[in-house]
């Protein structure tokens, strides 16, 4: 069990920030008598083949468990809370996007094996299990990501969304959590790994826009929301993910979110109404070159019409930013993100005022007239002197 999460039998969901006998926050039952329960799905086998060993996190669609097939394969299991099982054409949607996803093949997206329904009516997806380091224990361990590297992720994110767009897909849950830095023996050295494509929404071909919408209805984490995300837009595309794929960016370069606010509403709030602060004004300090600015205000432009068109452009223009990286000339300076150093210039040659001059050029005069003078009395010595 992992600390802070519990399971409410009331209302069988895995649930967080409960105390030991509170009440859960979910459904407000008070804890049974003897506290709350392990979770009883622990060590049973579902479907008929997956076995859960262990719980890895839950979150606001569902449970993760580690756990293994009949073969003895390690894998990750999903099992999505109940609520978003509540009507039939929910689970035509499950059922559709989870084949979709299903058939994203690229190195960057995680497999899907299977996807089904449990007998309790419960909605899972058995998936294949990444190893590496999510981009928020990332930030948590050094506070942000350097040029480089954080050019390359991005590029690498962008191409595994675009191949998700072309199947039709969009995440519209992209965040720090999501998004997993998993070691590679290439020459970037590491694999950007995209998870939960749990809330994705399946484009209708023919329009161009989100098919099967419940208008109004809002899903995604606040902080990383786009604009149109946030007004429950019926029509919400893949424009949306450029821009929550913005707010990653901004955060792991500046170590800070481009929009703040005491409650998450007010974060929206801003965010509807204001546009995001260049890098550089929020991380006073640090340089920015001129291109990664413009990549990330373009990807964070409030409406969609002014926004980056596509995660292809993205990932182009995150590498031709990396082409022109210069690295700071001290090394010893506050690690800068894309840092340009100022031209070293050639030396300025010593240039003197003319009464100078002048005055040196008499003293030189004098120093001449007298050694002609002491030479001239010498030879004079020396004739006179007796052989």
């Amino acid at each position: 069990m992992l600390p802070g999460m519990l399971y409410c039998p009331g209302c069988q969901e895995i649930v967080q920030g409960v105390a030991p006998m509170g009440e859960c926050p979910a459904c407000g039952r008070d804890a049974p008598t003897r506290g709350w329960p392990d979770d009883p799905l622990l060590g049973t086998t579902i479907s008929g083949r997956y076995r859960l060993e262990s719980r890895l996190g839950a979150g606001g669609m569902g449970v993760v468990y580690r756990a293994r097939d009949r073969a003895g394969r390690a894998l990750a299991v999903k099992i999505l809370h109940a609520y978003l099982s509540t009507s039939d054409d929910m689970l035509r949607r499950f059922r559709r996007e989870a084949r979709a996803a299903a058939r994203l093949r690229g190195p960057h997206a995680v497999r899907v094996f299977e996807s089904g329904e449990l007998p309790d009516g419960s909605l899972f997806i058995a998936m294949e299990l990444v190893g590496g380091e999510s981009i928020s224990r990332r930030l948590i361990r050094t506070g942000w990501i350097e040029a480089g590297e954080g050019l390359e992720l991005l590029a690498q994110l962008a191409d595994g969304l675009a191949e998700a767009h072309a199947a039709g897909l969009v995440h519209r849950d992209l965040k720090p959590d999501n998004l997993l830095i998993e070691p590679a023996e290439d020459a970037a050295g590491f694999r950007a790994r995209i998870l939960d494509f749990g809330i994705v929404k399946h484009l209708d071909a023919a329009q161009g826009t989100v098919g099967q919408t419940v208008t109004g209805r809002v899903f995604g984490t606040p902080e990383f929301m786009s604009p149109e995300q946030a007004r429950g837009d019926p029509d919400l595309d893949h424009r949306s993910d450029i821009f929550s794929l913005g707010i990653c960016a901004f955060l792991w370069w500046t170590g800070r979110l481009p929009w703040e606010g005491p409650n998450p509403q007010a974060v929206m709030l801003s965010r509807l109404t204001t546009d995001a602060p260049p890098l550089s004004e929020a991380r006073p300090g640090r340089h920015f070159s001129p291109a990664v600015d413009a990549l990330v205000a373009r990807m964070l432009a409030r409406s969609t019409a002014d926004r980056i068109p596509s995660m292809e452009a993205v990932a182009a223009a995150a590498r031709a930013a990396a082409r022109q990286l210069v690295e700071p000339a001290d090394s010893t300076a506050t690690r800068p993100v894309e840092a340009t150093p100022e031209p070293r210039r050639p030396p300025t040659p010593l240039r003197l005022e003319p009464s100078v001059t002048r005055r040196l050029g008499r003293v030189g005069g004098y120093v001449l007239l007298v050694g002609a003078f002491l030479a001239a009395m010498w030879g004079v010595a020396w004739l006179l002197a007796p052989s």
